[in-house]
């Protein structure tokens, strides 16, 4: 083999090395686009909705004179919750805003013990350091946990989403108890899994849908028209 020979493999070695490396980069470059797509500015604007606790702290969302209130027992992590929130998005929307039903969110951590637990905990500080914003920080925790796998870096990421310093969350995270009183509440309700869906009549304590645990939204239209 002559040296131009040699030389000239050599060339066309580097040049497929090159291209593969190239391409490495470039797929490497998409997968971070994407991530970071999946993770973003969230799309609902809470601000003209009324927003309130009840007694035991539960979130809700929604005009106090509306008839009835969806409750969710849900786990940020769940994947069947993050799926059913495009029903609860749809209920927001077309029952919610528009003063006919309330939607109260209550936090059961079933998925993993510790990062379950600690996304709920997470989002009640949120509204802590932040109040009046736990509706924004819901859907971006959904965002956060529906996006990767739950890490230690997903609590770093739900505090850059929502403008908060990742110290003081975790801070308050500590003793950010609203879970275990959501818990106190699905025990007594009996649930075991999320998402399950129960309403509630004005004040009354909630009671099982006559749909089950998932209702759809057509299903959950027809128990906010009745009630209307």
């Amino acid at each position: 083999m002559t040296q131009k020979t040699k030389s000239l493999k050599q060339r066309n070695l580097l040049i497929i090395v090159g291209v593969i490396v190239v391409a490495v980069v470039v797929a490497l470059v998409v997968i971070l686009l994407s991530s970071q797509s999946a993770v973003g500015e969230l799309a609902t604007d809470y601000s003209a909705i009324s927003q309130e606790r009840q007694d035991d702290g539960g979130f809700v969302l929604g005009s106090p004179d509306a008839p009835i209130t969806v409750v969710a027992f849900e786990d940020f992590l769940c994947g069947h919750c993050q799926r059913y929130k495009e029903v609860v998005d749809k209920l927001i929307e077309d029952f919610v805003a528009t003063g006919m039903a309330r939607f109260e969110y209550r936090m059961l951590p079933v998925v993993h013990p510790g990062y379950s637990r600690l996304a709920a905990q997470l989002t009640e500080c949120a509204n802590d350091l932040k109040p009046g914003a736990f509706w924004n920080a819901h859907d971006a925790m959904f965002q956060v946990a529906s996006a990767r796998s739950f890490s230690d870096s997903s609590s770093r990421t739900f505090a850059d989403m929502m403008n908060l310093s990742y110290t003081d969350l975790l801070e308050c995270a500590q003793d950010a108890a609203q879970v275990d009183k959501d818990i106190l509440l699905a025990n007594q309700l009996n649930v075991t899994g999320t998402p399950t869906v129960f309403v509630r009549y004005g004040d009354s304590f909630p009671q099982s849908s006559q749909f089950g645990p998932r209702p759809t939204i057509e299903q959950l239209a027809l128990l906010v028209q009745a009630a209307n």
